[in-house]
């Protein structure tokens, strides 16, 4: 197996704390996204974050969750784990789409938009997620120094990421294992997967 075809496949979070919309869009891009795995559908922002397969590869998320934590603060936080976000909301002001694409929301889709644009969102996000080479990079850079025999907190000051960060990056790379049938609970497994996809010596 590829590096690319370990990624080709986008791990999905959804949090909105309308349920029924929850439900919905989930049950939507399950049906008609071949290429997207809902691997998250949280009502809260702590739940969302606080869930065995955080960070995915595109979080979308409600602008105006029940949490009083800013807009700003959860797409940085989700942007630091190696997620990228796709904004959607009721409220479809200028003021809000532009807060949302200035915290590095990948892109914002009004709640009144089909499915099918929340979907194109997604795909984009992904896309331009893979072509910049930025959060796989450093998930390999990562998974490299790991199978050298450094601790997360060595790999840490190593490539000068925050310690959660590079646990997500860890976790990223056995859940996408995980999703095409192959998971990894060991580190021995983890690594072996890996290198036999040429990844690690």
């Amino acid at each position: 197996m590829s590096t690319a075809s370990i990624i080709a496949r986008c791990r999905l979070g959804i949090v909105d704390d309308h349920a029924l919309l929850l439900d919905g869009l989930a049950t939507f891009l399950r049906a008609h996204a071949a290429d997207v795995d809902v691997v998250i559908a949280a009502t809260g922002w702590f739940d969302l974050i606080r869930h065995p397969n955080f960070a995915p590869d595109v979080v979308v998320m409600d602008l105006q969750l029940q949490e009083q934590v800013s807009i700003e603060t959860r797409v940085r936080t989700c942007l630091a784990a190696g997620a990228a976000v796709v904004v959607v909301s009721a409220l479809e002001t200028d003021e809000t789409r532009r807060r949302s694409l200035a915290a590095g929301a990948v892109s914002f889709v009004p709640k009144s938009s089909p499915a099918g644009a929340v979907l194109d969102a997604v795909r984009q996000a992904f896309a331009n997620r893979a072509v910049s080479g930025g959060p796989e990079h450093a998930e390999l850079e990562t998974l490299r120094l790991y199978a050298n025999g450094l601790s997360p907190v060595d790999i840490g000051l190593e490539l000068g990421l925050p310690f959660e960060t590079v646990k997500s990056h860890l976790a990223h790379l056995r859940g996408r294992y995980a999703t095409g049938g192959r998971p990894s609970l060991s580190k021995q497994d983890f690594l072996r997967r890996a290198a036999e996809d040429g990844l690690v010596p």
